[in-house]
């Protein structure tokens, strides 16, 4: 696995981790976008685009956020290529740019 795949993947997975527990999403979809998120971690990238996109297109920002990395650098970080239509790429852009994540620096400047 190249640097630059394990550096995005390690800040999607923390990345996702805290957006996770700071969204607030309904409990079912919670369940299912945590789902997604282990079939990510461990390498299933098709299996967990599915899942993701379902959410995704249901307004979940999170998903709609992994969903557009997945769609923009799947040959590049996953080996692989999704594709999404024009209008699921506007919706998953608005979801995500009108729920900014919100990261807090450990004892930083």
């Amino acid at each position: 696995m190249s640097l630059l795949r394990k550096f995005v993947r390690t800040l999607c997975i923390a990345g996702l981790a805290v957006a996770a527990t700071t969204s607030a999403i309904a409990a079912g979809d919670d369940e299912r976008f945590v789902a997604a998120l282990q079939l990510y971690h461990d390498g299933h990238y098709s299996a967990a685009y599915g899942r993701l996109v379902a959410l995704a297109d249901g307004g979940h920002a999170d998903a709609a956020r992994i969903a557009l990395l997945m769609v923009r650098f799947g040959p590049q970080l996953y080996d692989g290529q999704w594709s999404a239509s024009a209008s699921q790429i506007e919706l998953w852009i608005a979801l995500a740019s009108r729920n900014p994540l919100h990261f807090v620096a450990d004892g930083g400047d």
